[in-house]
């Protein structure tokens, strides 16, 4: 995708890691990819790691000196706060921010959380619009699940948690099953979107971690397992779990190999289990969020153009 350097409408600021984050950046390239039908994009990546992951899609990235002046309308996918959100308000420019579990908050004029559940409420702000709920979850683009193969997609994310899928795939032998494993920035030979199509589609079940692409795979009817690596991923986990959309096996650092080859055989004998934990999980992520959120952001970029907020830095 090509896109123009000149005055962009809209711009993302994205913090994604080598070892943790890479579900934001992809979600923000998903926004990226809708908006960018209509709109100019810059991005603002907070590692080189992620910088270099978005440069890949051919998006233009602000370099050092470029922070400012902001384009009239910014949206944040931020892990922590940020420097980055005063400056947007100092420049005047819209600002739309992307949160989980309720963390992040910042002053800005819309937040989205597209949560199960909230580790903390959202503090009430003047003029600010809340989005929550899972609903506004930007994910992929549903796969059409087709006939099922004796493969298991374990999805861990990156660093040193990524390790972990050895553990799985040596359990997953037992039964006779094939490991598809994806590993965020860390892998070596990352899968293409293909291939994980293609893998979310056919595979018996999935293993994965409870960040975004969790509801990547709710989406698409995918029964899973989840493993938490900390304890904010393991309240995701436990609400899912409550509300019957996954099976869950509880912090990694916990799951003794023997522990993970039962839930494995649970997942593959248990058939109505498996589908009642598919039905929920659709039920509960429609996979309709990446539309929703780009139609609140196209609403906002429209109000800059009716109300003179952005001025130069």
């Amino acid at each position: 995708m090509s896109i123009s350097t000149e005055k962009p409408d809209i711009g993302i600021v994205v913090d994604a890691g080598p070892k943790r984050g890479y579900g934001h950046a992809v979600r923000c390239v998903r926004l990226a990819r809708a908006l960018g039908q209509r709109n100019s994009i810059v991005f603002y990546p907070q590692s080189e790691e992620c910088k270099e992951f978005i440069e890949r899609f051919g998006f233009v990235v602000a370099t050092s000196h470029s922070h400012t002046p902001f384009p009239p309308l910014v949206i944040t996918d931020l892990r922590e706060p940020n420097g980055f959100t005063a400056a947007i308000r100092r420049c005047g420019s819209r600002h739309v921010s992307l949160h989980d579990l309720g963390l992040a908050q910042c002053h800005s004029d819309v937040a989205i959380d597209g949560s199960v559940t909230r580790l903390f409420p959202y503090a009430e702000q003047k003029e600010q619009e809340l989005f929550l709920g899972p609903q506004y979850m930007i994910t992929r683009e549903m796969v059409p699940r087709v006939e099922t193969t004796d493969r298991v997609l374990v999805t861990l994310g990156g660093g040193a948690t990524a390790r972990f899928a050895e553990t799985a795939a040596n359990q997953l032998s037992r039964l006779g099953m094939t490991t598809i494993a994806t590993q965020g920035f860390a892998g070596s030979t990352p899968l293409s979107d293909a291939e994980f199509a293609e893998a979310m589609a056919s595979c018996a079940f999935a293993i994965s971690g409870s960040g975004v692409t969790l509801y990547d795979l709710l989406a698409s009817g995918v029964p899973t397992i989840t493993v938490a690596f900390d304890r904010i991923q393991l309240r995701t986990a436990d609400a899912f779990h409550q509300l019957g959309a996954v099976l869950n096996a509880g912090l990694f650092d916990r799951l003794s190999a023997d522990a993970l080859f039962l839930y494995a055989r649970e997942m593959l004998e248990n058939r109505l289990l498996v589908r009642h934990l598919a039905e929920v999980g659709q039920a509960l992520v429609d996979g309709k969020g990446l539309s929703r959120v780009v139609d609140i952001v196209r609403r906002q970029l429209w109000l800059t153009n009716q109300v003179k907020t952005f001025t130069p830095c």
